[in-house]
């Protein structure tokens, strides 16, 4: 929230101002959700798509890969 004085005008109050701003540095945890949001989306469509058999286990196995690298990456990068 901006501090607008003693008594701010009702325009410059907002609780979404801090919750906009979406960290997406190497650092920053925006870049990993948005990371987990993709392979959870992929995850779903190998799901709904693929039969079940050899092919879709590997990509599931492929899928937990890049989903464990996401979690090194941000806990090598703290």
């Amino acid at each position: 929230m901006r501090y607008g004085g003693s008594n701010p005008p009702l325009c410059t109050i907002s609780l979404l101002d801090e919750w906009s701003v979406v960290d997406l540095s190497p650092a920053g945890s925006g870049r990993m959700w948005i990371a987990f949001a993709v392979l959870g989306a992929l995850a779903v469509l190998v799901w709904h798509t693929m039969e079940p058999g050899k092919y879709r286990s590997m990509t599931w196995i492929f899928l937990g890969y890049f989903a464990f690298r996401v979690m090194l990456q941000r806990y090598r990068s703290r």
